[in-house]
Order: structure tokens, then C-alpha cells, then sequence
């Protein structure tokens, strides 16, 4: 018989009946971060590795455009519904990877956010992904992930499953990885047991 081989979209397409399950505990965290931002009015935001669109949802009322983008389309779909459902026409849905954004192809943002993505890379492709985010950011990059130390068994099985970094990110310096990035860290707070990190982007300009 052929081996199939499951590629990392066909994982996160399988897996979005079950997904929100897991990750609907999110919402609540994700509306007081977004608090805890004081995001000025009338910004946009970049919103990369949206998932189901459980931080989408509190970036739609926050901004007043959002981009956000996955590689899953099932993923974006749930995104999508949750948006609709919500009367949102301010957020657009592209399936894409995050290692293809360019601000010459796709713009800038006064804010980018990451939220429980940069765990599921390796130290390497997660600062690529730092240095293509800060690209894109005319004010800030916004990192929500584990908080440093926090280890919890219910994510360290969801994390296995994934076939993620998620023990060897608790340990790093995200800071350190940050600034080879070209990004500086200038704030850091905890939410329950999720931390968020803010970075102010290589350089500044005018957001579209």
C-alpha cells in the first residue's frame, strides 16, 4: 500500500470539527490582551496564523481593518463564519503562508499579531518568521503564546499532536530571537498563562 504523506495543512484541515474544543478557552484571554493593548483608533492590523478566529473576532472590534491569513481553508472558513455571524465587514480572509507575506505584495499594518503560532516552529524558521512579520509592521508586532515556564499537560498533548516546539519555546529567549530579528521588545505582560510581547518593528512608516 502508499504511504500518505499528511503535510501540515491536511493536519489542520482534519482537525477544525474538534479544534475550537481546545481553543474556544482562548476567546476570553484574547479580548483582555486586546484590552490591555489600548490600540489606538483607527489602526489595522495583520493577523497571521488566524486558525478558527477565536483572536480575529477581538481584532475585528479593535481595528479598523484587519487582514488575517492561514494556510488552512477549513480553518479560514470557521474564521470566516465567526465574523459573519458577528456582523464584522471590516476583516479579509486570505489562505496563504506566512513565509510569502511582503510588504511590496501585501502592504503594511500599524499592528501585526502572532498568536499561538511561533511554538510550532523551530528556532530557525521562527525567526524568519519574525524578520517577515516586522517587514509588514509600521508600529508594533504582538507575539500571544505560552508564557515562559508555564507548562500545562492539557497543551503539551494538544502540542505533541501538532508535532510543535512547544516544550523547547518555553525555554527560549523570544526577546533574544526578537532582536536578531531586527524587532525590540518593549513590553510584556501575562494573561492567565499566556504571554504577550510587544515588539516595535525594524523601521517605522505610514500604514495604507
Amino acid at each position: 500500500m502508499k504511504k500518505v504523506i499528511q503535510t501540515p495543512v491536511d493536519f489542520y484541515d482534519r482537525i477544525v470539527p474538534v479544534y475550537d474544543l481546545v481553543a474556544s478557552h482562548n476567546i476570553k484571554p484574547y479580548r483582555q490582551i486586546v484590552k490591555r493593548l489600548k490600540i489606538s483608533p483607527g489602526r489595522s492590523a495583520l493577523e497571521v496564523g488566524c486558525g478558527t478566529g477565536n483572536l480575529t473576532v477581538s481584532l475585528a472590534a479593535a481595528m479598523a481593518r484587519v487582514m488575517s491569513i492561514d494556510f488552512s481553508s477549513r480553518m479560514l472558513e470557521r474564521a470566516a463564519g465567526k465574523i459573519a455571524r458577528r456582523g464584522f465587514k471590516n476583516v479579509t480572509f486570505r489562505q496563504m503562508n506566512a513565509f510569502d507575506l511582503t510588504p511590496e505584495d501585501h502592504g503594511t499594518f500599524d499592528y501585526c499579531f502572532a498568536a499561538f503560532l511561533l511554538h510550532v516552529f523551530a528556532p530557525a524558521d521562527r525567526l524568519l518568521l519574525l524578520s517577515r512579520v516586522g517587514r509588514l509592521a509600521t508600529e508594533r508586532v504582538v507575539v500571544i503564546d505560552y508564557a515562559p515556564g508555564r507548562y500545562r499537560l492539557r497543551y503539551a498533548l494538544v502540542e505533541w499532536l501538532e508535532k510543535s516546539h512547544y516544550k523547547e519555546f518555553l525555554q527560549a529567549d523570544l526577546s533574544a530571537q526578537a532582536e536578531t530579528a531586527g524587532l525590540q521588545l518593549i513590553g510584556y505582560f501575562e494573561q492567565g498563562d499566556f504571554g504577550c510581547w510587544e515588539f516595535s518593528p525594524p523601521a517605522s512608516g505610514k500604514s495604507e
